[in-house]
């Protein structure tokens, strides 16, 4: 693994992620599932015209990657808009990719008539997703095969589309927690079936870009800062290839032979060094594609660990300090937290596990244990992390619908792998003790070119209330909202919708949470 992926991730959080604009539908997929979801619109901010769109629902590891300072500045270099859906857009029964491109396409619509950029409903789209939404990028290359840029499947190996002309990369982790506890944990990691698979699916339709990143020591919850920023590098190098000029004209088909190969330093493999593609090469067709030498030389680092590194098991700790049982399909689920006095913050206790837990293959045999301390990180959900193992309560858009999911990482040692374990912490409001209401005073439209203004509410309990941003061009910072720039095309007025919120408290004296109340007002012209 590369040193910037062991090194310390930095504190991502769901806090003040801006989508400018929102729009809130129902689709009746035809399996009988009925989706109600609201997709969220982010325009660069200097942007003029969009020349795509990153398209991606809510699953787990999306929540850290729309707001990925990284991603966002790729999407700005390329004038792609990001559309988020939370709940997802994409019904995971469904098996007709016509209906989630129908259903896209109608929120599509609606943010191109509010916006003022008429283009979202024609440009061509970029489709991202980790886990089950997999088969959301699926049905988009296959439903919009012309319409669709590339696309990045996040974990894990997955090749069901049936287009293979669509570039694809394949991020891969292979230290699986979904499961774990039913095989041999030292060498499940080494497990690398998978590329055999996708190589030969590669040999069978020779013309196909598909990109492949391997991250030995990472899994399926696990999004390192080294994996976003090469999701980043990858989304400019394929919008560049791939999107004309002129925005009438039909995506760019790949050229092969811009492109480069790659054989990774794999158990029982011989390592390729980055090289440029050379059809008259036979044996390169059974090597992973990139559009560029970066690309190629990244995936390349990102292989180069050491694959009979001894294993560790980062866990989490319940008050006692005695580790949490790994039993909801491998991992952690509930993780316990001690709740600080403010009823809003709390924190996690973390450690290494000395030996295989009793529910796992080979329980009671000894694993490694790197120096230094795991660390716990945000990946998904409205809790924000404070540092030092400390988070708290933080409601954005994706409440109540969105879980909240945390990873407990610790860095390796060249003879140590590097570890990272994923866990579920489970919050309700609280229904004990006193009751209480909010009042939050509705807010006037406000003139283009306002910096900022108070947010003032109460809470009956006299405790602190806070706020989030739904959509619009702003954020909350200090008790204040604070305006973004509008992309230069935004056609007034644009809706600013801010939720009002106090959480009560679950340690002594009991406070119950109180109902949000949400407030929307305009920005308008300046008269």
């Amino acid at each position: 693994m590369s040193s910037s992926a062991q090194a310390a991730e930095p504190m991502r959080t769901p806090e003040n992620q801006v989508f400018q604009f929102m729009q809130r539908d129902t689709f009746a997929y035809a399996e009988g599932q009925t989706v109600n979801t609201s997709a969220y619109l982010w325009i660069p901010e200097t942007c003029r015209r969009l020349r795509g769109l990153l398209i991606l629902g809510q699953n787990v590891t999306e929540h850290t990657l729309v707001g990925h300072p990284a991603i966002r500045a790729a999407c700005a270099t390329g004038d792609l808009g990001i559309v988020w859906c939370t709940p997802s857009f994409f019904s995971t029964k469904s098996r007709d990719p016509a209906q989630p491109v129908v259903f896209l396409q109608h929120l599509l619509d609606g943010l191109a008539a509010s916006s003022g950029y008429e283009e979202v409903a024609t440009v061509p789209w970029f489709p991202m997703g980790e886990s089950g939404h997999l088969l959301m990028v699926d049905q988009l290359l296959d439903g919009a095969p012309a319409r669709c840029i590339a696309g990045i499947y996040v974990k894990n190996a997955h090749y069901f589309a049936k287009n293979r002309t669509t570039p694809v990369l394949i991020a891969v982790g292979t230290a699986q927690e979904w499961d774990q506890e039913k095989a041999d944990i030292f060498t499940r990691w080494q497990d690398l079936s998978f590329y055999g698979a996708i190589m030969k699916e590669h040999t069978a339709f020779p013309e196909w870009p598909v990109s492949l990143i391997i991250e030995g020591n990472s899994g399926h919850f696990d999004c390192t800062e080294a994996m976003a920023c090469n999701f980043a590098d990858y989304i400019v190098a394929a919008v560049s290839a791939r999107i004309p000029a002129d925005p009438t004209q039909a995506l760019i088909p790949v050229d092969l032979h811009r492109g480069f190969v790659s054989g990774f330093a794999l158990p029982g493999r011989d390592p390729v060094a980055p090289v440029a593609f050379d059809r008259a090469r036979p044996e390169q067709r059974m090597l992973p594609w990139f559009f560029n030498t970066a690309l190629a030389r990244a995936a390349f680092d990102s292989a180069a660990i050491n694959w009979r590194a001894a294993t560790q098991i980062p866990v989490y700790l319940d008050t006692g300090g005695d580790p949490v049982p790994m039993l909801f399909r491998g991992i952690s689920r509930p993780v316990p937290v001690e709740t600080g006095a403010d009823g809003v913050s709390f924190t996690l206790r973390v450690g290494l596990l000395k030996s295989v837990p009793a529910n796992f293959v080979g329980a009671g045999q000894s694993l490694a244990q790197a120096p230094g301390t795991p660390t716990v990180e945000w990946i998904c959900g409205p809790v924000a992390p404070l540092g030092h193992n400390r988070f708290r309560i933080a409601l954005d858009r994706t409440w109540p619908q969105s879980p909240v999911c945390v990873a407990v990482r610790h860095a390796g040692t060249p003879q140590i792998r590097a570890a990272v374990e994923p866990g579920y912490v489970d919050f309700k409001p609280n229904t004990a003790g006193r009751p209480q209401i909010l009042t939050f005073p509705a807010i006037g439209d406000q003139p283009v070119g306002i910096e900022s203004l108070p947010l003032v509410a109460k809470a009956e309990s006299d405790l602190p209330v806070d706020f989030f941003v739904v959509a619009g061009p702003a954020i909350v910072e200090h008790g204040r909202l604070r305006f973004t720039p509008l992309p230069p095309r935004t056609r007034l007025p644009v809706a600013v919708t801010v939720t009002a919120w106090q959480w009560g408290r679950s340690v002594a004296p009991l406070v119950q949470t109180a109902p949000p109340v949400t407030r929307s007002f305009f920005l308008i012209a300046p008269r």
